[in-house]
C-alpha cells in the first residue's frame, strides 16, 4: 500500500488542527474586545451620569472640563476598540474560512485513503482469485 495518501491525510489533519487553534485565538480576541467595549460603555454611562449630577450642583469650570475631557477620551477609546473589533471580526471570518477549507481538504484526503484501501483490497482479491484459478486449472490438468 502506498503511503502517499496517508501522509497527505496526516498533513491535512495537522492543518485542520492549526486552523481550529487559529479560530479559537481569533474568537477569544473578539470576545476580549467586546468585553473592553462593554466596559468602556459602562464607564461612559457612569461618567455621563456623574456629569449630569455635577451640572445640577455648584461646581467649578475645571471639574466640568475634566468630565468632558474624560468622556471625550472614552469616546476615543471606544472608537479605537471598535476599529480593532472590526479587524478582529474580519480575522475571525478569515480563519473560519481557512478552517472550512482545511476540513474539506481533510475529508478529501480521508476519501482518497479509503479509495486506496478499497483498490488495494480489490487488487488483493483479484490476485487471490487468479491463484485459485491457476490451482484449479492445475488440478484439472493433473486429473486429466
Amino acid at each position: 500500500m502506498n503511503r502517499t495518501w496517508t501522509v497527505l491525510q496526516q498533513r491535512a489533519e495537522t492543518a485542520t488542527q492549526e486552523a481550529q487553534g487559529a479560530v479559537q485565538t481569533a474568537r477569544s480576541k473578539v470576545t476580549q474586545l467586546e468585553a473592553s467595549l462593554a466596559h468602556i460603555e459602562k464607564l461612559k454611562v457612569d461618567y455621563l451620569e456623574r456629569y449630569s449630577i455635577a451640572q445640577k450642583e455648584a461646581h467649578s469650570i475645571s471639574d466640568n472640563i475634566a468630565y468632558r475631557r474624560f468622556i471625550d477620551h472614552l469616546n476615543g477609546l471606544r472608537h479605537r476598540v471598535m476599529v480593532q473589533l472590526s479587524g478582529a471580526q474580519k480575522g475571525l471570518e478569515a480563519t473560519q474560512v481557512a478552517l472550512a477549507m482545511a476540513r474539506r481538504e481533510q475529508a478529501k484526503m480521508e476519501a482518497m485513503v479509503e479509495r486506496e484501501a478499497r483498490n488495494d483490497a480489490a487488487a488483493e482479491a483479484k490476485k487471490d482469485q487468479r491463484v485459485l484459478d491457476e490451482t484449479g486449472i492445475r488440478l484439472f490438468n493433473l486429473k486429466s
